[in-house]
Parts: structure tokens; sequence; C-alpha cells
């Protein structure tokens, strides 16, 4: 039981949502202002994605088929956001009144404005709620697609490594 949680793409993924969504509180704890630049989307994301991948590698190569790598992959994506995204709506309402100064927050604010809503908090809520089924089915996509990339690497190496007899 113990070494197939260590391998579940489930349950990893529910660890990386904790692991990236903690990260994820703790950096605009940090630095609230900072802005979702293409570099800091890039740091922040590229490292989950690579793990995606890299459970989706060892999927395929123990099975040799790039079908297990992709659904690995998409599994991995969604329990990672079925965590993140609840993380990251946390970190909004902890940190809204800093995120609103933020560059990349001037849309929302813009909207606010525009809606007639008398709070910004229910806004900005209603607003993530919304967007989630959208985070979660892109995420899945996302990881279908890093699962084959990785599923496609496990299997030629594992067609590398075997003996031809």
């Amino acid at each position: 039981m113990r070494r197939h949680l260590g391998t579940n793409p489930l349950v990893l993924g529910l660890i990386v949502g904790l692991v990236f969504g903690s990260v994820d509180l703790l950096s605009t704890w940090l630095n609230p202002l900072e802005d979702d630049s293409p570099g800091v989307l890039l740091r922040f994301y590229g490292p989950m994605f690579l793990v995606w991948s890299l459970v989706s590698f060892r999927a395929s190569r123990s099975t040799g088929r790039v079908w297990s790598g992709a659904a690995a992959g998409m599994a991995v994506a969604f329990a990672t956001f079925c965590v993140f995204v609840p993380l990251n709506f946390l970190r909004v309402n902890l940190f809204l009144d800093q995120l609103t100064g933020r560059a990349d927050w001037q849309n929302m604010m813009m909207r606010f404005r525009a809606s007639g809503v008398d709070s910004l908090r229910p806004f900005v809520n209603l607003d993530c709620i919304k967007g989630t089924p959208f985070k979660i089915l892109a995420a899945t996509a996302f990881g279908t697609a890093f699962g084959t990339l990785g599923g496609g690497l496990g299997r030629l190496t594992r067609r590398a490594l075997t003996p031809k007899a």
C-alpha cells in the first residue's frame, strides 16, 4: 500500500498542489506587489510542469505505453489544481488589499469599478469561483500534453534500455 501511494499520480498531484500553493502563499506574503510577468510565471509554473512530466515519464517507463504517461499527466495535473486553486483563493483573500496595487490586477479593478458592486471582496471571490472550472480544465489539458511528452520520453528510454533477445 505504501509503495502504491508513492507512485499514484493523484496522490502526487495533491502533494504538488499543496507544495506549490504554499509557495504561492509564501511568495505573495514576501513580495505581494510582484507582477505575474512571463519570467515570474515561468519560474513558478515551469517546475510544476517538470514534475508533471517526470511523473508521466515514470509511469510510461514502467508500462512501456505513452498512454500511461498521458493518463498520469492528466491525473497529476487535475489533482494539483484541485488543491492549488483553493490555496490561491485563500491567497487572494488574505492579500486582497496588497494585490489590488499590482499592475496585473488593473483589469480586475477596472471590471470591479464598472460592475456597480459595492464591495471588492465579493466581486473578486465570485470572479475566482467562476474561473475555477476553466483553470482546472486548462491545467488538466496542460498535464495531458506534458504527460504525453514525458510518456513519450519514458517509452523511448524504455525501448532503448530493453535488451534484445
